[in-house]
C-alpha cells in the first residue's frame, strides 16, 4: 500500500510541477518547493491528489508544511485513508 502511494504521489507530482531534477532523484524528504513547487501547483496537486485517492483536505490542513516533502504528503494521507 505505501509503495503504491508513493508512487501515485510521483506521478502526480511529475504531472503537475515543473520540476527542476527528475522526479525520481527526489528523495522522501527532500524539500519540493526546492526542486519546483510553488503555490499555483501546489493547488494542482491537491485537486489531483483529492481526486486519486478519493478524499478532501480540509481548510485547516492546507498548510504548507503538510506539502512540504512526499514524505509529508504520505503521512498526511495514511492518517486519514
Amino acid at each position: 500500500m505505501i509503495n503504491n502511494m508513493e508512487n501515485k504521489l510521483r506521478k502526480i507530482i511529475d504531472e503537475n510541477i515543473e520540476l527542476t531534477v527528475p522526479i525520481e532523484e527526489i528523495k522522501l524528504d527532500d524539500n519540493l518547493l526546492n526542486v519546483g513547487m510553488d503555490s499555483l501547483n501546489t493547488i494542482r496537486v491537491i485537486i489531483n491528489i483529492e481526486e486519486q485517492f478519493n478524499l478532501e483536505f480540509s481548510d485547516d490542513d492546507l498548510i504548507v508544511d503538510n506539502f512540504r516533502t512526499i514524505r509529508k504528503l504520505m503521512d498526511y494521507l495514511i492518517e486519514r485513508i
